[in-house]
Formats: structure tokens, C-alpha cells, sequence
């Protein structure tokens, strides 16, 4: 029992209650569709004949789809109820990633991006609610091993989709099975689970139509918004740092972004541990500072082996990040679902945002200063944690 009097609970023993199953299990399917769909861009590109330029502009409608979705999520969450919408949103992105598989061009991609990016946004937002309401009613900390479980199942689904490449498995075959399989999962692993007591829809008149940023989570936002940058930069630069400041090799450079994913997979898996013993402000202060330490080595690394370590050490310390932000905007004095809406459409907007930024800047005044930047976003994380947090408490 940790000494907030919240008990920490493990992956195995959370995967043995229902209602704690029903909590993690959707991270893990959206990690697996995610990375089913994602791992065989290059050969959906082929198909379409589209150039990087043109499928950069498909994938914005990704983008456009999932900061959308994610502003609007939370209100229905609050009228709906969190394991609802999340049942129903599971079953929807299943499906809607059976949609790259049928493209034939820029117009049919762009538009089933869309609609991905629509039901992936309705989709985390629900499912963090849900897991933020059955760790306040059952008093355990589990969010941080359900975005593991999210992690874990994208490294599954790149794995799985690697190899459906490899045998030749048709885009369509392998998006419809995979897709129809998790569609109906959705709604078999919801059957017989209840909501907590208390954790009904309560929505009134009141609640907007679109969750904003502003009031006591505006600072949690800022928060979200400047770690998901330094996320986002770490998935679409990390490689890019490795070959041109260090000369690293394409299949070298791929081992920066894997150190990244691999640590933060781990230590998300133990961060509820460390929730429970620090809190969540000192664990965000703590991993931000530890993220920013590790983009300093990446920095000053003389070789690619120190620079790998630095990117694992980013890992690590941007691994509880996200869920101790959630989790508190999942308390603060609004409807349920708002809070968390608002934190993750201002999250997104960093993610996606963030990579042309950091190429502007590394275009400008090269990769080593773009990466100065985000040693700088970190240090405003570390030291923004404490009044964002206490904001929300107060």
C-alpha cells in the first residue's frame, strides 16, 4: 500500500480483475492497430503512387482528424460515460484501419486518414478517462502500465506488420483481419464490466462542446504540450541526428529512436511504483530533468554509442510524463473526460507540430541547436510541474 493509501497494483495482478483488464486492454489494441497500420506506409505509398511530399500532405489529415476529435472527446465523455465511448471508439478505429488498406490515391488516403485520426482521438481520450476512473475507484495506480501496455502493443503491431510484408500478405487482408478481430474484442472484452460506482455520466448544460485548455488544467496543457514536442522530435529526428551529426549508418541510426522506445516502454511499466513512493509533480520534476539531461548527452556525444544512451535516457524520464498529466487532469474540478481532453489536444497539437519546427530550426542553425531547444521545452517541464500540479489541486 503506498502511503497515500493508494495501492500499487502490478500488470499481472491488473490483468486478472475485469474491470481492471477492461482499463489496459484497449492501450494495448490501439498500440497493436496503430503499428499495424503504420509499418506498412511505405508499401501504402507505393500503392497510391504518392510522392513524400503528397503523402506528407495525406498523413496532415491524420493530424487535422485527431486534434479534432480529441478537443470534442471529453464532452461526450461526460454524457456518455467513459467505458462506453471507449468500447465503441475501439471498435471504430478497428475499423476505420482497415481504411489505408483500400486507398488508391491522395484523395481516397487523405479522407480514410481523416477518419483514422477521428476515432484514434475519440479513442485515447476515452480510454484514459476509463482508466483514470477505475484507478480513483478501485485505489490503484495503473496508468502508467496501461501506457506501456500501449507501447508494447505498437511494438507488436510493427513486428506483426513487418512480417505481413515480408510474406507478401495483402494491405487489405491484413488491415480487414486485423481490423475485424479488434472490432469485435472491443465489445466481447466489455461484457459483464460495470462502472465504478460514481463514475456515471455528469454532464449538465454547462459542459462546452469543445474541451479548451483554460482554468486549472491550462498549466497541465502547457505541460503536455512542451513533453509531447520533445516526444514527437525524438520519433521523427532521432534517426535524422544520428546520420548527420554522427555520421551513424541507416541501420545505426534506427538504434537512437529504438534506446527511446524501449526505455519508455520499461519505465512505464514501473512508474506506477514510483507514483505511488514520490508523487506524481515530483516524478514529472524528476523524469523531465532526466529527459533533459539525456538530450544534453545526445548533444555533446563525441560517438553514437554515448548519443544511444542519451536517447534512452530521454526514454526513461519522459516515460511518466504523460500518464501523471492525464491523471491529474482526470481530478481536476470538471466533467469527467474534459480535463483529460483538454490536456491531450494541446499534447497533440506539440506532437505534431513540434518535428517542422525542429527541421526549421535545424535548417536553419543546425540538428545540435534544434536539439538545444528541447533541452529547453524539458527545463520548462521540470520546472513548470510543481504550479501546474498544485493548480489542479487547489
Amino acid at each position: 500500500m503506498a502511503r497515500d493509501g493508494r495501492a500499487h497494483v502490478t500488470l499481472p495482478a491488473f490483468l486478472r480483475t475485469p474491470r481492471l483488464r477492461s482499463a489496459a486492454l484497449p492501450f494495448a489494441a490501439n498500440g497493436i492497430l496503430y503499428g499495424t497500420w503504420a509499418s506498412r506506409i511505405p508499401e501504402i505509398q507505393t500503392r497510391t503512387g504518392l510522392s513524400e511530399g503528397t503523402l506528407g500532405l495525406a498523413l496532415l489529415g491524420l493530424a487535422v482528424g485527431l486534434v479534432v476529435s480529441a478537443a470534442a472527446a471529453g464532452p461526450l465523455v461526460a454524457r456518455l460515460g467513459a467505458h462506453r465511448v471507449t468500447l465503441v471508439a475501439l471498435a471504430l478505429f478497428a475499423l476505420a484501419v482497415v481504411g489505408p488498406g483500400l486507398a488508391v490515391g491522395l484523395g481516397s488516403l487523405a479522407a480514410v486518414l481523416v477518419g483514422l485520426g477521428l476515432t484514434s482521438g475519440l479513442l485515447d481520450v476515452s480510454m484514459n478517462a476509463w482508466a483514470a476512473e477505475v484507478e480513483a475507484a478501485d485505489g490503484t495506480t495503473i496508468l502508467g502500465a496501461c501506457h506501456g501496455s500501449f507501447s508494447l502493443g505498437g511494438m507488436v503491431g510493427a513486428g506483426l506488420g513487418g512480417a505481413a510484408a515480408a510474406l507478401g500478405v495483402p494491405l487489405a487482408l491484413h488491415f480487414g483481419a486485423c481490423g475485424l478481430a479488434f472490432a469485435g474484442a472491443a465489445l466481447a472484452q466489455g461484457l459483464g464490466v460495470r462502472a465504478p460506482a460514481g463514475a456515471a455520466p455528469e454532464a449538465d448544460g454547462d459542459t462546452p462542446a469543445v474541451a479548451l485548455p483554460t482554468g486549472p488544467v491550462a498549466g497541465l496543457a502547457a505541460l503536455a504540450f512542451c513533453g509531447l514536442i520533445v516526444e514527437g522530435a525524438m520519433a521523427d529526428w532521432g534517426a535524422v541526428f544520428l546520420r548527420e551529426v554522427l555520421a551513424a549508418s541507416e541501420a545505426v541510426a534506427a538504434l537512437g529512436f529504438a534506446a527511446f522506445s524501449a526505455c519508455m516502454a520499461a519505465a512505464r511499466f514501473g512508474s506506477d511504483v514510483a507514483t505511488a513512493r514520490v508523487g506524481d509533480a515530483r516524478l514529472v520534476r524528476l523524469g523531465a530533468a532526466l529527459g533533459a539531461v539525456g538530450l544534453a548527452v545526445c548533444i555533446v556525444a563525441p560517438a553514437v554509442p554515448l548519443a544511444v544512451v542519451g536517447f534512452g535516457l530521454v526514454g526513461l524520464g519522459f516515460a511518466a510524463v504523460v500518464p501523471a498529466l492525464f491523471r491529474a487532469a482526470s481530478r481536476a474540478p470538471l466533467p469527467p473526460g474534459v480535463g483529460i481532453a483538454a490536456v491531450a489536444g494541446a499534447g497533440y497539437l506539440g506532437f505534431l507540430a513540434g518535428p517542422p519546427v525542429i527541421g526549421f530550426v535545424a535548417e536553419a542553425s543546425g540538428l545540435r541547436t534544434s536539439f538545444a531547444l528541447l533541452v529547453a521545452l524539458a527545463g520548462i517541464v521540470a520546472a513548470g510541474s510543481g504550479a501546474a500540479f498544485r493548480r489542479v489541486r487547489a
